[in-house]
């Protein structure tokens, strides 16, 4: 693990909280892992560890580890006050679990950081659900983090970790409106 900044106070978050980045397992996320650098960087007084895979480039100014165990992955979510990450539904779904607010910044296809858009889609699709933070370019990220720790800090915040009763409801419909077939539909209606 890398150095940890030296003299950091108590932050917005209140000292004793930490900000979460993780890149994932496959590949490498420069541009997150530069940008939250940088925000450290401004930000001295918070307490920044990142998760950093493969990258390249070797952060100065917060915590890092390149890989983790899963079970130290879910000890970091489970001790954050915020995630910041790429749009990996593993990650995405241990904050959910953890009732952790979460910061997307999906990786583009075109700036080689995936070989599809699918995090693109996936953060448009999430957008809009309590305690998740999309970030359409990495200079969103300042203030989508401001947003998350205002969230982190509300007791009134809280992320399902239920389908919504209007999707549970049109599978129920459609399971529903299937032609009889080996027996499942039956099964299904009774769950």
């Amino acid at each position: 693990m890398a150095a940890a900044c030296a003299n950091r106070r108590a932050g917005i978050l209140g000292g004793s909280a930490l900000i979460f980045v993780t890149v994932g397992s496959l590949f490498p996320f420069d541009r997150l892992t530069r940008t939250m650098d940088n925000w450290a960087y401004l930000h001295p007084n918070e307490k920044v560890i990142a998760q950093v895979g493969g990258s390249e480039y070797e952060p100065k100014h917060m915590e890092w580890v390149s890989k983790i165990s899963p079970g130290e992955f879910r000890a970091r979510v489970k001790d954050a006050s915020v995630i910041v990450a790429h749009a990996g539904m593993g990650t995405i779904i241990t904050a959910v679990e953890n009732g952790r607010p979460i910061v997307l910044l999906p990786r583009r296809a075109a700036l080689a950081e995936h070989t599809t858009d699918h995090q693109l889609h996936t953060a448009n699709w999430l957008k809009d659900r309590p305690g998740i933070f999309v970030c359409r370019a990495e200079n969103d990220l300042d203030s989508m983090i401001a947003k998350a720790t205002t969230a982190a800090a509300s007791e009134k915040w809280s992320i399902s970790n239920a389908a919504p009763l209007e999707m549970t409801e049109r599978i129920r419909q459609f399971i529903a409106s299937a032609p009889q077939r080996s027996g499942w539909r039956g099964f299904l209606l009774r769950s």
